[in-house]
């Protein structure tokens, strides 16, 4: 998990890529009538704006709320396992509850047709984005947040050398 702010964001910055995609190709595709070109270039046209508005979103109000639950929920004794699966649970409902709101009106829905379609969107994202998180988005931005840290604790060679001049 992220040691300090860059962290967390490198770390925030890569779950949200993960899950904005491919909840948006998703989304889309179902929109469209299924899984095809169209729907691969509209998620990528997307994208950007829906990224920007899920990484803010998550940053600043989210977060804090999740932040908050977790510590009702998860106590310094529980395993990471714990941690990581409350973590997810409180931001994938949370995400999913207001992006399938935000991504109908960026679909070009009005609020009567996302309102009466809610309880069908929403289930579907909810549970599509928890499994993508916990089997795709978590552990591949874990690994990268890993690469990160191992890299950022190597000591460069040149200190090296430098040290056993003095």
């Amino acid at each position: 998990m992220p040691t300090n702010k860059k962290e967390g964001i490198v770390f925030g910055i890569c779950m949200c890529m993960i899950m904005v995609f491919f909840m948006g190709l998703l989304n889309i595709s179902i929109h469209l009538g299924g899984f095809n070109l169209s729907s691969i270039r509209t998620a990528i046209v997307a994208f950007p704006v829906t990224l920007i508005i899920a990484y803010l979103l998550e940053t600043f109000i989210v977060g804090k709320i999740n932040h908050i639950l977790l510590g009702k929920f998860v106590k310094e004794t529980d395993s990471k396992n714990s941690y990581i699966l409350f973590n997810c649970f409180f931001i994938v409902t949370m995400m999913s509850l207001v992006m399938t709101i935000i991504g109908g009106l960026l679909g070009g829905d009005n609020l009567h047709t996302i309102f009466i379609e809610f309880f069908i969107r929403w289930p579907r994202n909810f549970c599509a984005a928890f499994f993508l998180n916990i089997l795709v988005a978590g552990p591949v931005s874990r690994f990268i947040l890993r690469l990160i840290q191992n890299h950022s604790q190597e000591v460069p060679v040149t200190e090296t050398v430098n040290e056993k001049e003095i």
